[in-house]
């Protein structure tokens, strides 16, 4: 599937899950090189930030929950041109998709266009990206104020899987963000040089690397949260245990004494 904004002479091509066909066409449009658009074909199981001239691809890994239980990661590849954005992705993006609904609303509503430069056009959607990782942060994070009332209610057992599930997801997210943080800095430094958008991109790159940093200190933060719950309820656990072996060694020396007293009177 292509989907296609052009504003002011500036083009959003996305592409999920497209045929070589397709992707092929848009590539010679833009006059990609053949190289990426083998790196296209299948997925890449790392971030890659590779420099041409009049172009720049970058691959980003973007971190999300998945519906039946822990996280996962999308692979999105960008193209940026001086004048174009190419984005690809193998499967639905949430998040793109939300993005594309207010780019045909805007044209809908015939709203002033605000992506009037590629350059623009990049911070916006890297921003919206980075937003959406922050959400759906907040919402796994919203798992700990019932896991805590819970340790609390006396369900400290049931609530290891939980926080095991709640802390793998954060741990996703953590490591996600972690491996975008080199290749996105060259990327932004690449497109903020004097070949590409030069000195009025320095802003928008600051901004940009700043909802990446902001993302991943909240993600970080709550993965201490739910550290310092997992310790409290390891404690909890542990001295629930405790009790529990501090009653069966009372039992048990009860009743072995009751046993010395039988046998004691058998005895007499």
């Amino acid at each position: 599937m292509v989907k296609r904004h052009s504003r002011n002479g500036v083009t959003w091509v996305d592409l999920e899950a497209p045929a070589r066909e397709e992707l092929h066409a848009v590539m010679q449009e833009f006059g990609v090189e053949e190289r990426v658009e083998d790196e296209i074909v299948s997925p890449t199981p790392y971030p890659l930030v590779l420099p041409s001239e009049g172009y720049v691809y970058l691959i980003l890994h973007f971190p999300t929950t998945d519906p039946k239980g822990g996280a996962r990661n999308q692979e999105i590849d960008f193209i940026v041109g001086k004048e174009f954005l190419i984005t690809v992705r193998y499967e639905v993006v949430e998040p793109m998709l939300a993005l594309h609904r207010v780019f045909e609303a805007e044209e809908l509503l015939g709203l002033p266009a605000r992506a009037t430069h590629a350059d623009v056009l990049v911070e916006r959607i890297l921003r919206h990206m980075y937003r959406a990782i922050r959400e759906q942060a907040h919402e796994t994070a919203r798992s700990t104020e019932r896991i805590e009332e819970d340790i609390f209610a006396g369900k400290e057992r049931k609530m290891v899987r939980t926080i095991s599930l709640v802390g793998r997801v954060l741990l996703r997210f953590d490591t996600a963000l972690a491996r975008h943080a080199v290749p996105l800095k060259s990327f932004l430094e690449y497109l903020s040089g004097s070949g590409f958008f030069g000195k009025r991109f320095a802003i928008r790159a600051a901004h940009i690397q700043a909802e990446h940093d902001h993302t991943t200190a909240i993600v970080r933060t709550y993965r201490a949260v739910v550290a310092e719950l997992r310790s409290t309820n390891d404690s909890l656990l542990s001295a629930s245990q405790n009790e529990v072996i501090k009653r069966l060694t009372a039992v048990s020396f009860v009743a072995i004494a009751l046993s010395l007293i039988a046998a004691f009177i058998e005895i007499l």
